[in-house]
């Protein structure tokens, strides 16, 4: 029996309710998390009823398991948890990737801030305040991101927040509200991300006489990715039927080859070859037996399609300076490995090709997205359309 004095146990996550001084209500709960921690939370109402609604809240959530976030919880706290929830399901370069935008941009800025905090003013300055921080690049250090890295940052927010908004822990999204603004520069910039198709020719040329260029041959020829290219494995090649099985790809994670699944579930898939990119496929193993006899024992070998001359494969980080040189040579403007993407299907959507089929031949997941970041009008394309209506009037004036 209770002894007089004696306060009542209460239950997991019952809490007590007491009026402040400024006549406000505090509530209080200590919980019993699903991995045995015992936490303490606590808040402020405006009323009575107010409170006992938090402290119901925070019953039901225990009940659920669902009891992760207080009003302690700081945005590094939920955005690591959150990634790390994510990384098994996500291609191993994005994720990599996305867990150096949290560490580099978020954690630092924000990461100390409490999660429900955060207002989308906090954002609007955090955007504008974003800047290059890899201290090995020593050209872009303390400049301001790109637009293209702003965006990546924003969408990391967005669903991040917006898994908060769903669990019931914040009433609405901040990054709802603003996003990264565009820099002047970006907006005036018209450069194209395809080459011409005389262009490609060129550099088509040069690379096909290079040991590692015909890569790049074989890639602006069928629009795959490099990390797809790069990993691409005899046991996935059928040279007979001339297609290709797209299950992999290779990707360069803190300077070490990792292999992982291409990089949507559309990625995954079959392309069929033919013309000089098929007689790549077939030349390669006749190109292997003269690396071998020409390295000696230094020779390894792999399974891997395009290797080094050790027959090792090829590191997607290994290839931009070769691919500048090859762009020099051919005298076309370097624009990065993924031209070669871009220049094939701007040039199939140039000789009318529709654009699902290019979409679905190169594995992006909608049509609209390859034809708002990929296609690329040409300005041969935009010539003699102007609307010329004197034919259709001739007739009529002579009347007059």
């Amino acid at each position: 029996m209770a002894r007089k004095g004696d306060k009542p146990k209460r239950g997991n996550g019952r809490g007590s309710i007491r009026r402040l001084t400024s006549g406000r209500y505090q509530w209080r709960a200590t919980v019993e998390l699903p991995n045995g921690e015992v936490q303490r939370v606590s808040g402020t109402a405006d009323t009575k009823t107010e409170a006992e609604e938090a402290l119901s809240q925070v019953r039901t959530d225990v009940r659920r398991g669902q009891f992760t976030v207080t009003p302690q919880t700081t945005l590094k706290e939920y955005v690591l948890a959150w990634h790390d929830l994510r990384r098994d399901a996500q291609a191993a370069k994005y994720s990599h990737g996305q867990k150096n935008m949290i560490d580099t941009h978020i954690v630092p800025a924000l990461g100390g801030r409490k999660l429900a905090s955060i207002t989308p003013r906090d954002l609007e300055v955090f955007y504008l305040e974003l800047q290059h921080r890899d201290e090995r690049r020593t050209k872009t250090l303390g400049k301001p991101l790109s637009d293209s890295m702003k965006r990546q940052v924003h969408n990391i927010m967005r669903q991040v927040f917006a898994e908060a908004v769903r669990h019931g822990d914040l009433l609405r999204n901040p990054a709802d509200v603003v996003r990264p603004r565009y820099t002047r520069e970006a907006a005036q910039d018209e450069t194209s991300k395809a080459w011409t198709e005389e262009e490609a020719g060129r550099f088509y040329a040069v690379a096909r006489q290079d040991r590692r260029g015909v890569a790049f041959c074989f890639m602006l020829s069928t629009g795959m990715r490099i990390g797809e290219t790069l990993g691409l494995r005899w046991e996935n090649v059928d040279v007979e039927n001339g297609l290709v099985h797209v299950r992999e790809a290779l990707v360069s994670l803190s300077g070490k080859a990792h292999r992982t699944t291409p990089k949507t579930a559309r990625s995954r898939r079959t392309i069929r070859v033919s013309g000089d990119a098929l007689t790549i496929l077939r030349d390669m193993p006749g190109q292997v037996q003269l690396d071998r006899e020409a390295q000696g024992v230094r020779y390894v070998g792999s399974d891997a399609v395009f290797t080094t001359s050790r027959g090792l494969p090829i590191l997607p980080d290994n290839v931009y300076k070769l691919m500048q040189a090859l762009c020099k040579k051919a005298g076309v403007t370097y624009k990065g490995t993924h031209v070669l993407r871009h220049s094939f299907i701007s040039i199939h959507g140039q000789k009318g090709q529709a654009v699902e089929v290019i979409s679905a031949h190169v594995g992006h997941a909608r049509a609209s997205f390859t034809q708002d970041r990929y296609r690329t009008v040409f300005q041969k394309e935009r010539e003699a359309l102007t609307l010329d209506f004197a034919p259709l009037t001739k007739d009529s004036e002579e009347e007059v």
